[in-house]
């Protein structure tokens, strides 16, 4: 038999919040905080982060099943003139997610290139790329925050290092390789 402590454990690492541990066991919201902080689950700073234990802990139970590609628009508008720049177009690089999956949970990148001349615009690429992770913890707001920012960038840049350069090619413009991730 599970004990109570446990119970709150894995409630709350299915995504269930501190009062709604306490409402459904009959405990004080107390109680389940207290056992919550001391397995390092909730934060121990007042600034919304993670403590360190619980972010090392939801690392350690992490495990990359796959990367997919979710959408891709890529557009040659005209032929360049002169000389070529590749830039982020509006939206740059950004994150989304995380979605619930059956195993843990999907995020994901959006990356938006747009490719200039000395006429303006002539074609941009979009790409939406996924991971998809197994997982026992479902990444609260403060710990998806913590994990954009240190990991997800750095799981799927590379590939979309490879879609850009790839297409670039494919369209006929020189390959354009990304720089290295630098966080």
């Amino acid at each position: 038999m599970e004990s109570k402590s446990a119970t709150i454990r894995r409630l709350y690492q299915e995504g269930k919040s501190v009062s709604a541990i306490a409402k459904e066991l009959g405990l004080t919201y107390q109680r389940v905080y207290n056992t919550l902080r001391r397995a390092g689950l909730l934060s121990t700073k007042g600034d919304g982060e993670p403590s360190p234990e619980a972010y090392a802990n939801f690392i350690a139970g992490l495990e990359i099943l796959g990367v997919e590609l979710l959408e891709v628009h890529a557009k040659l508008e005209r032929p360049p003139q002169g000389k070529k720049r590749f830039g982020p177009a509006p939206g740059g690089l950004s994150a989304f997610g995380p979605t619930r999956t059956e195993e843990g949970f999907q995020a994901g990148l959006e990356f938006r290139l747009e490719f200039q001349d000395e006429e303006g615009s002539f074609g941009f690429v979009h790409l939406r790329l996924a991971a998809r992770y197994r997982s026992s913890t479902f990444p609260d707001e403060a710990l998806f925050r913590v994990f954009r920012e240190r990991n997800l960038h750095l799981n799927l840049w590379p590939y979309l290092r490879v879609y850009v350069d790839l297409l670039t090619a494919q369209m006929g413009l020189p390959r354009l390789v990304l720089p290295a991730l630098k966080l």
